[in-house]
């Protein structure tokens, strides 16, 4: 289990305990946003860490672009517990 996590991390979390299992650029923005990037790594480091499943997103194309959606993701049971601590 990782030593802190930041805000951001448990919010994602708890959008996977309350049922979200796949994520996507927001509508009409790009697969390579700035925002949708940095959640796509965020999700990366949450697996990196056993906290989620998730496999790796398709990059189609060539050369590859980033990856237009993720999931499912689901919480492993340490991602379930800091989801239960942070709501205690």
């Amino acid at each position: 289990m990782p030593k802190a996590i930041d805000t951001e991390d448990v919010e994602l979390l708890k959008m996977i305990a309350e049922g979200t299992t796949h994520f996507g650029p927001v509508q009409d923005e790009p697969s390579d946003s700035p925002t949708w990037v940095g959640r796509v790594e965020r999700l990366r480091r949450l697996r990196g860490q056993g906290l989620i499943r998730m496999p790796e997103p398709e990059q189609p194309g060539d050369p590859p672009s980033y990856p237009g959606g993720v999931g499912p993701c689901e919480l492993t049971f340490p991602g379930r517990e800091i989801v239960e601590q942070s709501t205690a």
